[in-house]
């Protein structure tokens, strides 16, 4: 795949960025993060394009569609790479820039797969080219104590909202819901940091999208999430009651969502019940949120636990 310069010119830029981090983050930082950001979201419109009109094009998707899946897992493509996060940076990935960049690669994938246009054949194809290697890094990360990799999470999150249940397959997302779930339950015990700190809106952003992912799941398959009923709970009550800044309400909106849902699980009513005091308490405590929409929104949901 040829590349246009301002992709690459842009990704040497952020690795300078991430070689001389000082911790602080600068303007320069923030502009040249942006800059790596719309050129990877152009590579992505174009191959939502050349999706779109198929034929001879169709080969241009590919190829854009597999580089930003390298990089996002595995932090390398035959275009271009980032700097792997250190050891350190792998345990608390949200507070590491080089871990927050793998999100750009993958939000770029993301916006190729929310495309309505084209034929009902090009996104069956796009995934054919794709899936293998997000899953070749699911198992080589399965073994790890670390948190999920952010690219590999967001990947997961993008494709488990985009893609329909029949083109993922079954068996193909059952093995990416633990990641999925892993990615939930750290953001929930992390969501304090990531919502006071100014690094912390590529963070919201994957946090948004699992919870996305999480609403279709409760929807369209909750039996895939039924032994994950008891650790989602807490979690999803945790990023309900967070009293946070304006930005992090549609996230909190979500997850209220999500806490509703889980309700009507068909084969987990045992599991929820054994949360009902504990939900309904967090919740109450909250129903003074300076929101006017999350009141609602938390009266509405307190009162559907109530009647468990």
């Amino acid at each position: 795949i040829v590349l246009p310069p301002a992709v690459t010119e842009s990704v040497a830029c952020l690795q300078q960025t991430f070689d001389g981090a000082s911790g602080v983050t600068t303007a320069s930082d923030h502009a040249c993060t942006a800059n790596v950001d719309a050129a990877l979201n152009f590579m992505a419109l174009l191959g939502s394009a050349a999706a779109c009109r198929g034929g001879r094009c169709s080969q241009t998707a590919d190829e854009i569609a597999s580089c930003l899946v390298q990089v996002a897992c595995n932090g390398s493509s035959s275009a271009f790479a980032f700097k792997s996060p250190g050891n350190e940076a792998q345990q608390h990935p949200i507070l590491d820039p080089a871990s927050l960049a793998f999100v750009l690669p993958a939000a770029a994938f993301g916006s190729m797969l929310s495309v309505k246009n084209g034929g009902p054949f090009w996104r069956q194809r796009i995934i054919h080219k794709t899936l293998p290697i997000l899953m070749k890094t699911l198992q080589e990360q399965a073994t790890s104590r670390s948190p999920p990799a952010l690219g590999s999470l967001a990947v997961v999150a993008h494709m488990l909202c985009s893609v329909s249940q029949t083109h993922l397959g079954e068996s193909k997302i059952r093995q990416m819901i633990p990641t999925l779930i892993a990615g939930l339950v750290y953001f929930s015990k992390n969501l304090d940091v990531i919502a006071q700190d100014d690094k912390g809106t590529k963070g919201l952003d994957v946090l948004s999208v699992i919870l996305a992912a999480l609403t279709k799941i409760l929807r369209i398959s909750p039996e895939d999430v039924t032994k994950f009923v008891g650790v989602i709970i807490p979690s999803l009550l945790l990023l309900s009651t967070c009293n946070a800044s304006k930005r992090y309400t549609p996230n909190q909106l979500i997850a209220l969502q999500c806490l509703e849902n889980v309700t009507t699980h068909p084969n987990a009513r045992n599991a929820v019940l054994r949360e009902k005091d504990q939900v309904t308490a967090a919740l109450s405590v909250i129903v003074d949120h300076p929101s006017k929409i999350i009141r609602q929104a938390v009266v509405h949901v307190r009162n559907v636990w109530f009647t468990l």
